[in-house]
């Protein structure tokens, strides 16, 4: 189980650096973001989070499903 939380881990950690270089390229080469940018960005963050909520879901389980 700590393989799948590590790679939900990942996931997350890689879609919000793929969300700040789509923001910090948009800022330094166009100088604004429109709407395509934005929705870009706020998918990635958006993925991120669903990468996020997975993973506090299945540390839930995981402990839940452990005995003492």
């Amino acid at each position: 189980m700590g393989s799948v939380l590590l790679a939900t881990s990942l996931v997350a950690v890689i879609q919000l650096v793929a969300a700040a270089s789509v923001w910090t390229i948009a800022i330094n080469t166009v100088g604004d973001i429109d709407k395509s940018l934005s929705s870009i960005i706020v998918s990635l963050s958006g993925g991120a989070l669903l990468a996020n909520i997975t993973s506090v879901f299945l540390y839930i389980g995981d402990t839940l499903k452990s005995r003492r």
